[in-house]
């Protein structure tokens, strides 16, 4: 029996930590003592704020509060089910989308039994977000070819700041930031980022035209999770470019002109949601990837130092100051925009 720590979302705007008892792991089953947690803005403040789509749905009745939040962990192996599949032993160093815990027991079968061993030379903390990263690397992946082509990525946060960083790392070039927040363009620039653009400060399709020296870049990843950002992507494509969103644009669109923004510029227009781009069925659409080898890859790309974290964590928290991190990231974007949660 252990006894764990769990942040809560107890209700729109108010979050909690309590404590729960976990038994002893089944034959199907690992126990895990998380020692980083790292939080995802998007998908936690739309709950935070109660905003968040699922929160309504009456078939999701594990989207309500009180809500566990948080899906991308780092720790150690406490104890391991006989019949609980992939070699684990206690003290392996691993990856797993945990939420905001002291430690976690996953099922097999379960969507979130999913647990990746971390290279030896891998910080926890960087472990942690392994998961979140895998939502920006959708953009690279879903593309197919990058290496050597123009990419922007509209919207610097959590999940924009790893769809430009996997770019990067991916061999697009020149690659290029856009945001209205200079601390996230400043990050951007320190993570290898060829050119950062302010919105607010001119013509974005003007300067990022000027600064590629053609019409538009040949690669957009949309990662702001703002619907009507979606046509002002595509703008920024250049003819026959494609425009990914990674960002969970949670509404509908308007003002889109299908004929002439995309079917007579010949533009392609994809989603690359995180979970669902690497599930079984889409294996080939996103070029024989799955979501062990993309862990796998961000894992080991993380500890080589190929998949820059500069600028990217600005918090390491305690659990209890989770309401004010949200809180920071919600209203204080100019100094939040990584948050690591401290179990240890």
């Amino acid at each position: 029996m252990v006894v764990a720590r769990q942040a809560v979302i107890t209700e729109p705007f108010k979050a909690g930590v309590r404590e729960v008892q976990l038994a002893d792991p089944a034959p199907n089953q690992i126990l895990i003592a998380a020692e980083y947690s790292a939080i995802s803005a998007g998908t936690e403040l739309a709950v935070y704020t109660g905003t968040h789509q699922w929160l309504k749905d009456p078939n999701l009745p594990d989207w309500k509060f009180p809500f566990r939040s948080g899906y991308s962990a780092a720790g150690r192996v406490l104890k391991v089910g006989l019949d609980f599949p992939g070699g684990f032993h206690e003290g392996d160093r691993v990856s797993f989308p945990g939420n905001h815990a002291s430690a976690e027991l996953l099922t097999v079968g379960h969507e979130r039994c999913r647990v990746w061993k971390m290279p030896d030379n891998l910080s926890f903390e960087k472990g942690a977000i392994a998961c979140i990263a895998r939502y920006g690397l959708g953009a690279s992946v879903r593309v197919g070819l990058t290496l050597g082509r123009s990419a922007a990525v509209l919207g610097l946060g959590i999940i924009g700041q790893f769809a430009l960083r996997c770019l990067i790392t991916a061999g697009a070039s020149p690659v290029i930031g856009i945001d209205a927040v200079r601390m996230r363009r400043d990050a951007a620039l320190a993570a290898g980022a060829d050119f950062a653009i302010d919105p607010n400060a001119g013509d974005t399709r003007q300067r990022l035209s000027g600064f590629l020296g053609c019409r538009g870049a040949e690669i957009v990843a949309d990662a702001t999770g703002i619907p009507d950002a979606v046509p002002v992507a595509m703008s920024l494509a250049s003819d026959a470019g494609q425009v990914v969103v990674v960002g969970s644009p949670r509404g509908q669109a308007k003002d889109v002109n299908f004929y002439d923004d995309l079917h007579r510029r010949y533009i392609e227009v994809t989603g690359a949601h995180g979970n669902m781009l690497f599930e079984p069925s889409h294996v080939k659409l996103a070029g024989n990837w799955d979501i062990h080898k993309a862990q796998m890859w961000l894992l080991r790309s993380l500890a080589a130092g190929r998949l820059s974290l500069a600028g990217l964590v600005t918090h390491t928290i305690e659990p209890e100051q989770l309401g004010e991190a949200y809180e920071g990231l919600l209203k204080d974007k100019d100094h939040y925009l990584g948050v690591l949660v401290k179990w240890k």
